[in-house]
């Protein structure tokens, strides 16, 4: 999701395009494919939302359809190995950019927030809140005063979004979007939390220069969890695993 934190590690690309330490290969049949699955799963999910606050969390992986749809639309028209890309693809690139880096910072943990029923939970997950806020202004600004590029490289897409502060913007971001489910009292949102962390560490290592397109992925796939949320909830003589206090 973060394309910022790419630049940290754009040093390591060299040597991870010529030593193969990326295992994986993504392509546009791999994010229309994902994003067709994500779509039927994502409409079953926003069926089960039975209350207006629970509209938002049922609906990221219908999200994650769209971002996925975008990128494989960005596999088909991007140059590989070039820098220069036309004024249509930017606002392909520049869309995705927006919902890795500015919508999901504040849009995961509002969407926790609303479906958390418990009040001194609700008051933990303003911390995260607060995070995302503060990191969605900021990859705002960085979109409409910084030009974007992205370009395949390694059998990846590489996203460029100038800006100074990448381990103080990368560290709230995990903050906002890792931090704010782990602290729910639901275990099938925390699930989901430390579902993102593993994959995150994940993709930094293996992956640093291409994180922001590796991680959505991962966190693309990942979002069935919402899902399942979902179908316990509504599973006949179980209640919603909260904790109110």
């Amino acid at each position: 999701m973060l394309a910022a934190i790419a630049s940290v590690g754009r040093a390591r690309m060299r040597a991870d395009q010529d030593g193969g330490t990326g295992t994986i290969c993504f392509s546009a049949t791999a994010s229309f494919g994902l994003s067709a699955g994500l779509f039927g799963i994502g409409a079953l999910t926003l069926r089960r939302a039975t209350a207006a606050r629970e509209l938002p969390y049922a609906a990221i992986p219908m999200l994650l359809a769209v971002q996925q749809a975008i990128e494989g639309a960005l596999w088909l028209v991007l140059p590989e190995q070039l820098d220069g890309i036309l004024q249509e693809d930017r606002a392909l690139v520049t869309i995705y950019l927006v919902f890795a880096n500015v919508l999901w910072p504040i849009f995961v943990p509002t969407a926790v927030w609303l479906i958390e029923s418990s009040v001194v939970h609700r008051k933990r997950i303003m911390i995260p809140l607060v995070a995302g806020a503060a990191t969605s202004l900021f990859y705002g600004a960085a979109l409409i005063m910084q030009p974007v590029s992205a370009e395949i490289s390694g059998s990846h897409i590489d996203y460029h979004l100038p800006h100074s502060y990448d381990l103080a913007a990368f560290a709230l971001y995990a903050i906002a979007t890792c931090l704010a489910p782990l602290l729910s009292s639901h275990k099938l949102v925390r699930l989901f939390g430390l579902a993102l962390i593993i994959s995150m560490i994940f993709a930094y290592a293996l992956y640093t220069v291409w994180f922001a397109s590796v991680w959505c992925f991962f966190a693309a796939l990942l979002s069935v969890v919402v899902f399942f949320y979902f179908v316990r909830r509504d599973v006949p003589g179980t209640i919603a695993e909260t904790v109110r206090q």
